[in-house]
């Protein structure tokens, strides 16, 4: 069998994800009851690789702390590139090639997408379509100037690729899962400045060689911000999560409305109602009265009696207060503590380790 390697991408600040990353990565954000990073390595070493490469820069020692403590027993197989400055997309691969001789097959992965794509099946297709490059797309509907957006022809071709075009619609955009030959990185500047593989490297592929596209039919959410990363969890739930007795893990005295997961450790009071569309993870307090609705509350926290919180996300050991109520869109960072009857308004960002003893405005931002 063609031997090949993984590259996952886990460098990057995450900066429209503050206040969740100033405290966490984000491929350690939470999906259901496991960080992002989990999912995207389960992919991985199904698909039977020599070494995975963990590319890192920020906050590079929470990475390397939880992929040993959860990946003991496969570590021989996990190496890391830390970054020692932003190299975009395309300037770990540069590193890699500093570091090792690339000459087998490499898989690069961004490390902030939540999907369902098969790694080896894409290996498989990459190997019978022959060519240099496969680039996983995906159809997207709405608005596509976030993404690399790509024509194919009938044999799976890529005829044009344009990076965030400004338009809305439908299209076929990059799902940030690429498979390079080894001839296919030579056309790869080796400059110190930040490369990007849609920019300095698919142009002069799609100029000189065939790259074909894998189609991904299932679900793909890039999580680059609060907005996205909670409906990549309201999918999980969808996905994982329809038939309650398999997500409750905790103690319930409430009502819940499912799809809901409740994590290990957790406790709800009575009279409390949870959901629908709600992730509470491990040893959250819920006391009695609350309603949660379509939101995130991370391990640890403290909900008192009577609080009511829709669709926002709630970080780890933060401590809401009685009769709080928080609007749709917040974000609470980890440690926060929020005192009693205070009204946070819609898209509020409140940043961790503080303390907020008077009503927050709608949009408002404490750093």
């Amino acid at each position: 069998m063609a031997r090949h390697s993984v590259l996952i991408l886990a460098g990057g600040y995450a900066t429209r994800l503050r206040p969740l990353t100033y405290t966490r990565p984000k491929p350690m954000l939470p999906i259901l009851d496991k960080p992002l990073l989990d999912y995207i390595l389960e992919s991985s070493f199904n698909s039977n690789p020599e070494t995975i490469y963990i590319s890192l820069r920020y906050l590079a020692d929470y990475i390397i702390s939880h992929v040993s403590s959860k990946w003991g027993n496969n570590i021989h197989k996990i190496k890391y590139l830390v970054e020692d400055r932003p190299l975009g997309d395309a300037g770990p691969i540069n590193l890699l090639r500093e570091n090792r001789n690339i000459d087998s097959t490499l898989v690069v992965v961004n490390g902030d997408i939540f999907s369902n794509i098969d790694i080896a099946k894409v290996l498989e297709f990459h190997r019978k379509m022959g060519g240099v490059a496969t680039i996983v797309l995906t159809r997207v509907e709405g608005d596509l100037s976030k993404y690399g957006v790509a024509e194919i022809d009938d044999r799976y071709r890529i005829t044009k690729f344009v990076e965030k075009p400004k338009l809305e619609g439908e299209g076929l955009v990059n799902a940030g899962v690429y498979i390079f030959e080894p001839e296919a990185l030579e056309l790869l500047p080796r400059d110190e400045k930040p490369l990007k593989i849609s920019l300095h490297l698919m142009p002069r592929l799609i100029s000189r060689f065939d790259v074909y596209a894998y189609v991904h039919m299932g679900y793909w959410f890039d999580i680059g911000t609060p907005e996205d990363y909670l409906k990549a969890n309201m999918i999980a739930l969808e996905e994982y999560c329809r038939d309650l007795d398999r997500c409750l893990k905790g103690y319930c005295e409430g009502d819940i409305e499912p799809p809901c997961y409740i994590g290990e450790g957790s406790k709800i009071e009575r009279d409390s109602e949870i959901g629908p569309y709600t992730i509470i993870l491990s040893n959250v307090n819920v006391r009695s009265a609350v309603k949660i609705r379509r939101s995130i509350i991370m391990s640890g926290t403290i909900i008192c009696k009577g609080s009511l919180i829709e669709s926002s996300i709630i970080g780890e050991r933060v401590y809401v207060g009685k009769w709080v109520r928080i609007d749709q869109g917040s974000v609470i960072g980890d440690y926060a503590y929020i005192a009693d009857t205070v009204h946070i308004g819609k898209e509020a960002r409140i940043g961790p380790h503080r303390e907020v003893e008077k009503n927050i405005s709608d949009r408002e931002v404490l750093p």
